[in-house]
C-alpha cells in the first residue's frame, strides 16, 4: 500500500487534521488558566467538565445521525457549526469585546459540534479504507497529530497570552477553509438505505437491545476494571493542562531564564507549553525504541512498571517548580508512557467479546471524558488543597489505576493459561 492508493478524501482530511490541530494545539490546552483567570478557578472546573458533557453528547448524536442520513452532510452540518461558534469565540476576545462568560458558553457550542463532526469524519475513513490501507492512514494521522501538537504547543506558549484574537482569527480563517474543502472536494462515502418507517413497538424492541446490550457490558467486571483504571491514570496526563498548568502560571513568575547561553522569558504559561511539546516529541522519537527495549519483559510486568513511573512523575508535577526537575520528570514519565500504552491498548481486543466488541469500544471511547471531568474536578480541589496534597492525591489516582491493570493483566494471563491447558491433547497428558 502506497501513499498515493490512499483514497483522495482521506489525502484532504489528513491535510486538514494537521492544519486544524496545529492551530486548536494553541489555544485548546490553555483554555484552563484562561478561564481560571478570567473567572476563577473553581468556574473553571464547572465550565470544562460541561464543555466534556457537550462533546459526549454531540459525539453520540453524530454517531447516530451520520448513519441515517451520511457521512458528509453531517461532516457539513457540523462544521459550520463549528466556524460560527469559533466566530463569536473570536468576537468575545477582540480589541472591542471581552466576555470570558460568553466565550465559555461558546465553547460548549463548540463542543458539541465538534462530537458531532468526529464519529462522521472517522467513520468516512474507514468507508474508504481496508484493513492494510487502515494501518498506514492511522499511522501517518497519529505522526501528524503529534508533531501539530508539538508545534502548536510551541505557537500557543508565545502567542496565546498576547495574541489570543489573532489566534482565534487563525482557527476561524481554518475552520472555513475545512467547511468550502469538505463541501467541493470531499465525496459521499456512504449512502444509507432508505429504511421502511418503523412502528413504535420496533422503536421499543430497539431501545430495549440496546439498554440490554448496554447492561451487558456494565455487568463485565473485568472491563470495568479496566476503564476506570483508565480513567484514573488518563486524569494524570488531564491534569497537566488544567490543575498543574493552573498552578505553573500562578507560581513560576514572568522570569529571565538561561538555556544553553540563549535568554528567553520564561512563565507558567510558556513553561506548560515546553512540558508539553518535550512530551509529543519524546513520544514520536522514543516510540520503538522503548518497545524494542522492553520486548523481552513479561507484558504485566513492562505494563505496570510504566504505569508506576508515569504516576510517580506526574504526580511530581502537582508541587515543584524546579525547571530542571519539570523536564527531567516529563522524560522519565514519557518512557513510563511509552511502556505502557501499547500493552494496554492491546488488552482490550483480549478482554472485549467477538460478538459485542463494537459495545465494548463505545464505553472504551468515554475513558478520556471521564478522565477529563475528573481533572476538572482535581481544579476544583486544588483551590482548597495545597500542592504537596494535591501531589498526593494525583499518585493516589495513578497507584489505584495501575492496581486495577495489575488485576486485569493477571486475570487475562491466567484464562490464557486456562486455555492452554484445555487444549492439550489428551495422549500429553
Amino acid at each position: 500500500m502506497k501513499l498515493k492508493d490512499i483514497h483522495p478524501n482521506v489525502k484532504l482530511r489528513l491535510a486538514m487534521q494537521f492544519i486544524g490541530s496545529l492551530m486548536s494545539m494553541a489555544v485548546i490546552p490553555f483554555l484552563a488558566i484562561y478561564f481560571s483567570q478570567k473567572i476563577g478557578a473553581t468556574q473553571t472546573g464547572i465550565i470544562l467538565i460541561i464543555i466534556v458533557i457537550s462533546g459526549v453528547i454531540g459525539g453520540l448524536i453524530g454517531g447516530h445521525i451520520s448513519d441515517r442520513i451520511g457521512r458528509k452532510k453531517i461532516m457539513i452540518y457540523a462544521e459550520i457549526g463549528l466556524l460560527l461558534s469559533y466566530l463569536f469565540i473570536t468576537l468575545c476576545n477582540s480589541p472591542w469585546f471581552d466576555s470570558p462568560y460568553l466565550s465559555a458558553g461558546f465553547f460548549i457550542i463548540n463542543m458539541f459540534w465538534g462530537g458531532m463532526f468526529q464519529p462522521a469524519a472517522q467513520a468516512m475513513i474507514i468507508d474508504v479504507t481496508n484493513s492494510e490501507s487502515r494501518k498506514l492512514v492511522f499511522t501517518i494521522s497519529y505522526w501528524l497529530g503529534n508533531l501539530a501538537t508539538a508545534i502548536g504547543g510551541i505557537i500557543g506558549a508565545f502567542l496565546f497570552k498576547n495574541y489570543l484574537f489573532e489566534l482565534f482569527i487563525g482557527i476561524s480563517f481554518i475552520s472555513l477553509l475545512s467547511v468550502l474543502m469538505t463541501i467541493f472536494l470531499i465525496t459521499e462515502t456512504y449512502i444509507p438505505e432508505e429504511p421502511a418507517k418503523p412502528s413504535n413497538q420496533k422503536q421499543n424492541w430497539a431501545l430495549k437491545e440496546m439498554f440490554y446490550s448496554f447492561s451487558t457490558v456494565l455487568k463485565d467486571k473485568l472491563f470495568m476494571f479496566y476503564i476506570i483504571g483508565g480513567v484514573l491514570i488518563l486524569s494524570l496526563e488531564q491534569s497537566l493542562t488544567n490543575y498543574i498548568g493552573i498552578r505553573l502560571e500562578k507560581e513560576i513568575p514572568h522570569q529571565l531564564s538561561t538555556f544553553f547561553n540563549i535568554d528567553f522569558m520564561l512563565d507558567g504559561t510558556k513553561m506548560l507549553g515546553f512540558l508539553r511539546t518535550e512530551n509529543t516529541i519524546l513520544v514520536v522519537l522514543l516510540s520503538s525504541v522503548i518497545l524494542f527495549a522492553f520486548k523481552k519483559w513479561r507484558d504485566r510486568w513492562t505494563l505496570v512498571t510504566g504505569m508506576l513511573i508515569f504516576s510517580i512523575c506526574f504526580s511530581i508535577f502537582a508541587f515543584t517548580n524546579n525547571v530542571l526537575i519539570l523536564f527531567i520528570a516529563m522524560f522519565i514519565g514519557t518512557i513510563g508512557e511509552l511502556m505502557y500504552v501499547p500493552i494496554k491498548q492491546a488488552m482490550l481486543g483480549e478482554i472485549a467479546p467477538p460478538n459485542a466488541r463494537s459495545t465494548y469500544m463505545a464505553f472504551n471511547s468515554m475513558t478520556l471524558y471521564g478522565a477529563m471531568v475528573v481533572s476538572s474536578l482535581l481544579i476544583i480541589i486544588g483551590e482548597w488543597v495545597p500542592p504537596i496534597y494535591m501531589g498526593g492525591l494525583l499518585l493516589l489516582l495513578g497507584l489505584t489505576g495501575t492496581f486495577l491493570y495489575y488485576i486485569v493483566t493477571k486475570t487475562l494471563d491466567l484464562r490464557v493459561s486456562e486455555k492452554n491447558e484445555s487444549q492439550v491433547p489428551v495422549s500429553q497428558l
